[in-house]
């Protein structure tokens, strides 16, 4: 067979892979641990200035696997604000696509029961690649063999958070417009979740993640975390769309384990492996495996202390540890 006949069958497959990324969003199983990369409201909840980091890793082994990885900044202000800055790098095979994200949130306190509402706004920038130059050619005067593509697109996103120390319930739109030039579909998104404290010792946090796109099917993820006095977590998450959602099948849902722990006061390590149901037994090739990792500074930039996020750093306050 024609080597360019093979190529062109390899990037047909590229490209059409990556239409369907592009039209949707990146999505991670650890979505209920940097919940600022869909909804910028999260941003300025905790007190300290916090850097993490979450990493995804699909098809090892394979040349041109999906890779996303993605880096948070996030510092709580004065006066009730939260300020923060994304950098998200997406590629497979020769396309790639890197983020960056400027977000502003307000916290305002509604009751004495510390129910809260955050308004937040996201600005952002993506360089979109599709490039073959990093793919091999036995033919290099052929001028279909070094071809490159390149978009620069605007875009900004809002984002609601009605929270207190015991729930929370969010709506976001992280990136408002539909870009053509990527065929880029607008996205809206609802998550939620609780906590439970089962003992002295461990806290129960379920939480869920509905995410939706003009003529696709609802997309749609159930996680439960359990937390050991902070310092160890583990749990689970079932994502499919709402069509395998109550049936699962092996193309359209997954399941995640997921565990973590605090290295340090300071420093939080989690990981977690995905795969299709019914897979498990499969090649470990086909699954994902995503990386995090957690800093929190003991720097301050605001003297407020009654901000609280109810998603990842679930805490048992001083004061109870105290009765005890």
């Amino acid at each position: 067979m024609n080597k360019y006949i093979v190529l062109n069958i390899i990037l047909f497959l590229f490209l059409n892979i990556h239409k369907i990324r592009a039209q949707q969003e990146i999505n991670f199983s650890q979505y209920m641990l940097n919940s600022q990369l869909f909804n910028p409201a999260f941003f300025g909840l905790e007190e300290n200035l916090t850097i993490s980091s979450l990493n995804s890793l699909q098809w090892l082994g394979f040349e041109g696997n999906p890779t996303t990885n993605s880096i948070l900044l996030d510092a709580k202000l004065k006066n009730n604000l939260g300020i923060g800055m994304e950098l998200i790098s997406d590629k497979i095979g020769p396309t790639s696509s890197n983020f960056i994200a400027i977000n502003a949130a307000y916290h305002l306190k509604l009751n004495k029961n510390s129910q809260k509402l955050s308004l937040g706004i996201k600005v952002s920038g993506n360089d979109h690649n599709i490039s073959l130059n990093s793919m091999s050619f036995d033919d290099t005067t052929d001028p279909n063999a070094r071809t490159k593509d390149s978009y620069f697109i605007p875009n900004i996103g809002f984002g609601l958070h009605y929270y207190s120390d015991k729930f929370y319930l969010a709506f976001s739109i992280p990136y408002f417009f539909e870009p053509k030039a990527i065929n880029k579909k607008r996205h809206y998104y609802v998550s939620g979740g609780f906590k439970k404290e089962l003992n002295k010792k461990l806290i129960i946090n379920p939480n869920f993640l509905f995410k939706k796109a003009a003529n696709t099917p609802t997309s749609i993820d159930v996680s439960t975390m359990i937390f050991y006095e902070n310092l160890f977590w583990f749990g689970i998450n079932y994502g499919a769309s709402e069509n395998g959602f109550i049936t699962p099948s092996d193309s359209g849902s997954n399941l995640s384990f997921i565990s973590g722990f605090k290295l340090i006061p300071s420093l939080s390590i989690g990981y977690s492996v995905t795969s299709q149901i019914g897979n498990w037994t499969g090649s470990a090739n086909s699954r994902s495996h995503e990386i995090y990792i957690k800093f929190s500074s003991s720097k301050k930039l605001s003297q407020s202390s009654d901000e609280t996020s109810i998603g990842m750093e679930v805490e048992i306050s001083q004061q109870k540890k105290s009765d005890n």
